[in-house]
């Protein structure tokens, strides 16, 4: 039975419903819809052979635990809720941000709850075997890119004399316009690659769709995290990994995998090893509070890669033109910050709406996902060369 149905079916959690066993209730709305969740307790029907029928005519199953038994059901339903001894850990109370409604042309103000999450059972663990050659591949192409001295000539002191600088002096002396303070040295200096990235990735449901008979969305992005931080690692960059999802509006959850100051270690591998499909996409809240820990760096360039598989959606209205005008502003607001938001997705229909989120220059569609762990480094390595020439 479990083989013959392959449908994951929206879910959310209620509160159990307060009454006592065998309450009957009847409602005449429930000729027309079963779309509406109604807090009464009703006795178990173990041979309702409608109850599949009726999962699949509604649009959310709404759980709730019931505190006084335990029924065994022979329906199985794939839900997209994880247990909730099995979820992850939250950070804090949470961040209330606004939310850009088009329809009236102003923000809802506090309208989502972020709530910061560390995965659960997130072991130190090491590098995966398969990925350990292309990181050392990666890591030399990076510290190629690692800041070289240059000479700093002029300077009032220094390791050895600039001859440059010395026959001018002697020049200017003969016309008697030389300088009190002349400055004739010249020193080697490193020079400073002022840029920093936070790698936002969507771990939304749709991540846990399969791309062949071994591989799933979520292995890809797990993958080009961990590739990723190994490139960026040996070019001695600055940078921060996070991913999100979200189950409506008071219920955004964003995981810092790595902070800009924590350095790369087994602990940031344990996490992003542990990442797993997770809710809804709503970029809005998660783009939001991206930005304000990425301006909050002291960096000249900023980067803002987000790492996606889809458009925007939620279960309470996030779908269609409202997410995508909502994305788009979160994008603005980004850039009226100083940050250089750029998107890379493998959705196929990506042409379709990332040109009005994020300009024609501000995304890569990458049409054969198996690429994208060994691109997406590659791709970095482009846009902080032109960060730098722009800056």
């Amino acid at each position: 039975r479990q083989q013959q149905d392959r449908k994951r079916r929206r879910a959310e959690r209620v509160e159990d419903a307060d009454g006592r066993h065998g309450l009957l209730a009847f409602r005449l709305e429930s000729l027309f819809s079963w779309a509406e969740y109604v807090p009464v307790d009703r006795t178990a029907d173990e041979d309702d052979a409608d109850a599949r029928r009726i999962a699949d005519d509604l649009e959310v199953l709404s759980l709730a635990r019931d505190q006084r038994r335990t029924t065994a059901a022979r329906l199985r339903f794939d839900l997209d809720l994880p247990a909730a001894a099995a979820d992850d850990t939250p950070l804090g109370p949470g961040l209330r941000l606004p939310e850009w409604d088009y329809r009236r042309g102003t923000y809802r103000p506090d309208y989502c709850l972020l709530q910061p999450m560390l995965p659960a059972r997130a072991e130190p663990a090491e590098l995966p075997p398969h990925l350990r050659t292309p990181a050392r591949r990666l890591r030399r192409q990076f510290q190629a890119l690692l800041p070289r001295k240059h000479w700093r000539r002029g300077e009032p002191d220094g390791a050895e004399p600039d001859l440059d600088a010395w026959l001018h002096h002697l020049s200017e002396r003969r016309r008697g316009q030389a300088s009190a303070e002349p400055r004739l040295y010249r020193e080697q200096r490193f020079a400073q690659r002022d840029l920093a990235c936070l790698l936002l990735a969507d771990l939304s449901m749709s991540t846990d769709s399969w791309l062949d008979n071994h591989h799933r969305v979520i292995d890809l992005i797990r993958d080009s995290l961990h590739l990723f931080a190994e490139a960026l690692t040996g070019g001695g960059d600055h940078y921060a990994l996070a991913g999100f999802s979200s189950r409506k509006r008071g219920h955004v959850r964003f995981h810092p995998l790595k902070d800009f100051a924590e350095p790369l270690s087994a602990t940031v591998r344990g996490r992003i090893q542990a990442i797993r499909p997770g809710y809804y996409t709503r970029m809005g809240a998660a783009i939001r509070h991206a930005s304000q820990w990425l301006a909050r760096q002291p960096a000249q360039q900023r980067l803002l890669i987000l790492l996606s598989d889809g458009k925007p959606n939620d279960l309470d209205h996030y779908e269609g033109r409202y997410g995508i005008e909502d994305t788009r502003m979160a994008v603005l607001e980004a850039r009226r910050q100083g940050l250089r938001p750029f998107c890379v997705t493998i959705d196929k229909e990506g042409n379709d709406y990332l040109p009005y989120l994020f300009g024609q220059g501000g995304y890569l569609l990458i049409r054969r996902p198996a690429e994208l762990p060994r691109r997406l480094p590659l791709l970095y390595a482009r846009l902080s060369a032109l960060a730098r020439g722009a800056g």
